[in-house]
């Protein structure tokens, strides 16, 4: 795409969210980047990795720096490949096919900015045919800079008949920075290959997230993803979309609890595109604050048989929060079957109450309300990720009745 066009995109808000002036951040090298330990751990526990496994991630950035590359010799013998997105578009021409083409660069003025800005920063991961790789891959990007803009760039390519369990912390430190965050997702998952995806958010006040993803999945492939964001941000505005194959299957699960006076517009689309798909989205909002979330969720039936179904339920804490439920089905084809089912209230005083009558304190009820209204079953994730989501949600319940 040529330069005029993409200078002229960088005017081109986004159909949902708040719209960002961009003049408002700084674009460019910030030099060498360092993390002490004690931070790492501090970004660690609000991540729900646990102590010590963010030192071990296989792809740490931080700011426009990459600081850890380990396990990549391991996953290398296995012919996998881990790098910067940048380094795998030098290195491997083959992987320009994928670059650039689930996500137009003059999408909106966020993806114009990471096409003209963001070097081509990100991760890079490549699983060959028939490879399963069990054990997850940790990927983290994290800001620490002030008015900083993060533009990237992140490329996943699951080959035919493999497996792949993919897990990404996106955070600040526990103080505010006011930078913006843009993360551009392109996935690819081959025939009959299979990818979990869980991505966890904890940002700040003054933050403005824009990730844009998509995902294409071959006959008979799976994906399944895993989003988690619990954290104040100033606004935060994403519609992850995913096209199916024949035979192909996608559940997309998102947990929103908001915080403060922020904008929360979180979506999901799936389209059915082949026979004998199916695809399902399920989301959890917690409003709090005076907060606002859009829930937005769309199902489209473009073949037949297929099916599709969403849920969206919505918990609110005080009368001073938001949350607007938006789930769409479309169907151009008679035999796509979709449903959807949605509701909004506030947690039970009888729930409370007979909990108070157990012998819980009203604290201990209502954190256990919240961790069980919040939890997804998930049972198609590894246990590894289930252990870092379940680690996530009770860190979220405590802190919601704290």
């Amino acid at each position: 795409m040529d330069r005029e066009t993409l200078l002229k995109a960088l005017n081109k808000p986004s159909p949902y969210g708040p719209d960002v002036d961009l003049d408002r951040f700084n674009v460019g090298p910030t030099g060498r980047e360092h993390l002490g330990e004690e931070e790492i751990d501090k970004i660690s526990s609000r991540l729900g990795f646990g102590g010590g496994l963010l030192r071990k991630a296989d792809y740490l950035q931080v700011n426009e720096s990459v600081l850890s590359r380990s396990m990549r010799e391991k996953l290398a013998e296995r012919g996998a490949v881990v790098l910067p997105t940048s380094e795998a578009l030098k290195k491997l021409n083959w992987a320009r096919e994928y670059s650039w083409k689930l996500v137009s660069p003059d999408t909106d003025k966020y993806t114009a900015a990471t096409s003209l800005y963001g070097n081509e920063l990100g991760f890079f991961i490549y699983v060959p045919p028939n490879t399963k790789i069990k054990d997850p891959i940790y990927t983290c990007l994290f800001i620490t800079k002030k008015g900083f803009a993060q533009l990237l760039h992140n490329i996943v390519i699951v080959d035919d008949g493999a497996e792949l369990n993919l897990i990404t912390g996106c955070g600040v430190p526990d103080q505010p920075v006011g930078s913006l965050h843009v993360g551009i997702s392109e996935y690819y998952v081959g025939k009959r290959g299979k990818l979990t995806y869980t991505m966890i958010h904890a940002w700040a006040p003054d933050m403005v997230v824009r990730p844009r993803t998509a995902v294409r999945v071959g006959e008979g492939g799976e994906y399944v993803s895993y989003y988690v964001i619990y954290s104040p941000v100033e606004s935060l505005q994403t519609y992850p979309k995913v096209y199916l194959s024949e035979g192909g299957r996608a559940t997309l699960n998102s947990i929103v609890v908001s915080e403060g006076s922020g904008v929360y517009d979180v979506g999901s689309a799936i389209v059915l595109e082949g026979r004998d798909s199916a695809g399902e989205i399920l989301s959890r909002n917690l409003g709090r604050g005076s907060s606002f979330i859009y829930a937005r969720s769309r199902i489209e039936g473009r073949a037949g048989p297929s099916r599709g179904h969403i849920e969206c339920l919505g918990l609110i804490e005080n009368s001073s929060a938001t949350i607007e439920s938006l789930p769409e089905i479309s169907s151009s084809n008679p035999e796509a079957i979709l449903t959807h089912e949605a509701a909004i209230g506030k947690i039970s005083e009888d729930l409370i109450n007979y909990l108070l009558s157990k012998g819980f304190s009203e604290e201990e009820a209502r954190t256990a309300i919240i961790k069980g209204f919040l939890n997804i079953e998930e049972p198609k994730l590894p246990q590894q990720v289930r252990e870092v989501i379940k680690r996530t949600i009770e860190y979220i319940a405590s802190k919601a009745t704290g």
